[in-house]
């Protein structure tokens, strides 16, 4: 059965943080870029999430502020308040993961979880939202897949980490198709590798 994040028509573009070229170059992962996609004809958009202190999902791709705002700061040591203070480009306040399901219903979310601390704050706002259907996760820590995953339940569709893509790599190299008991056997020794990590 497919998700329903994987419907629809190929090709599949996605507008990375959101539309952020020409006017738009300096205000990546905001509401306005996420607008701008859209009104471009994109059904999917990438962004990235971190946590503020108070656990609100903050659409940001740094930890701190510095880069992309007119504040500086780590994310993670501030409550959202003084968060949505800062101005991306000087212009726009960074926004909550919940302001951009919120307004944009329609569109397919590609979230790069990036702490571990927001693994949680994702999680609730989706079921807030009730968002499964329209969102897939990403990350490239395979740890944090595994606890969104274990958390998320069969509902979350997310991405491949970097075991799953180290995996197709070298399967991609092989002279011959692997055979299915051997796809199956792999795939079996990585979840029990995992949650012999995850024990340890």
């Amino acid at each position: 059965m497919t998700h329903p994040f994987l419907d629809g028509p190929w090709p599949r573009a996605f507008a990375h943080r959101g539309w952020h070229l020409g006017d738009l170059a300096e205000v990546e992962n905001s509401l306005s870029a996420f607008r701008a996609a859209a009104a471009e004809g994109y059904r999917y958009v990438e962004t990235d999430v971190h946590a503020s202190s108070d656990g609100v999902a903050v659409v940001h791709h740094d930890a701190t502020l510095q880069r992309t705002t007119d504040r500086a700061g780590e994310i993670a040591s501030m409550p959202f308040a003084e968060v949505s203070r800062a101005r991306i480009g000087g212009r726009e306040p960074v926004a909550s993961l919940d302001a951009a399901l919120e307004e944009f219903p329609d569109l397919l979310f590609n979230i790069d979880v990036k702490a571990d601390t927001a693994a949680g704050p994702v999680l609730r706002t989706l079921r807030r939202h009730n968002a499964w259907d329209r969102v897939c996760l990403a990350s490239f820590d395979d740890r944090r897949l595994d606890l969104l995953r274990k958390v998320g339940g069969p509902g979350l569709l997310t991405s491949t980490g970097q075991r799953g893509v180290a995996a197709l790599w070298a399967w991609s190299r092989l002279p011959f198709t692997p055979p299915r008991p051997l796809v199956s056997f792999l795939a079996a020794f990585q979840r029990a590798s995992t949650r012999g990590r995850a024990r340890g």
